[in-house]
């Protein structure tokens, strides 16, 4: 199994360190071997902010820099018939959809799955939507914690009934699977490991996002 690590804008290099060990030991449980790789589709926190930013802002309407970025990585490692699993937080959630949707229409891999964790919404294609799992956090009352969450859109126009009217479709573009995450924190804190991120029944924010992630991702190879 292939996958990747997207990061976000300004992220730093230990970033996913824990996330990629927890990750190895669900895949190896599973009885995958699992080729985990860490990519920057818009740079690290090397790189100003003042020109990731804008390149984020332009993957969340259409694949620029990130996605066309992420998409000729990929495309140029060999991988044979495993599956692909792009994992992309932030704005690497936006480069992952992007990407994942140039290999199945440029490079014809059609085994690719997306988990997008607090993600800009970005219109998914319908041939993909299936394919893409959208996690978003709340507090303990259900409310969003989470304000990049609510950027960008999966609405579209369609023509309904009789009179072919325009109506307006808040999720026709939306991804396959979306959930809420009760979690410590908000943007920045999805993966976090330890106090204060873990809560009263001594689940941390990474346990709780990987294990939705990873529950997700195992069905949905299931269905291969």
């Amino acid at each position: 199994m292939r996958i990747y690590l997207l990061a976000g804008i300004a992220t730093r290099e230990s970033f996913f360190v824990v996330c990629r060990q927890r990750l190895e030991q669900l895949s190896q449980s599973a009885g995958w071997t699992p080729d985990i790789r860490v990519l920057y589709p818009y740079g690290d926190d090397r790189r100003s902010v003042l020109l990731q930013a804008p390149e984020v802002l332009r993957d969340v309407l259409a694949a620029r820099r990130g996605g066309r970025h992420i998409a000729q990585i990929v495309g140029e490692s060999s991988g044979g018939d495993s599956p692909l699993v792009l994992i992309g937080h932030s704005g690497g959630g936006a480069a992952a959809c992007h990407a994942a949707d140039l290999l199945r229409t440029a490079s014809g891999l059609s085994d690719i799955r997306v988990v997008q964790i607090g993600s800009p919404r970005v219109p998914v294609s319908r041939a993909l939507a299936a394919h893409v799992c959208y996690l978003y956090a709340v507090d303990a009352s259900g409310r969003r914690t989470d304000p990049v969450t609510r950027l960008g859109s999966w609405g579209g126009w369609s023509q309904e009934g009789r009179s072919r009217m325009p109506r307006w479709q808040p999720l026709k573009h939306a991804p396959g699977h979306i959930e809420a995450i009760p979690l410590l924190g908000g943007h920045t804190d999805y993966l976090r490991h330890a106090d204060p991120y873990i809560d009263a029944d001594r689940v941390s924010n990474l346990e709780r996002t990987l294990g939705r992630a990873w529950s997700w991702l195992t069905a949905s190879l299931r269905e291969r």
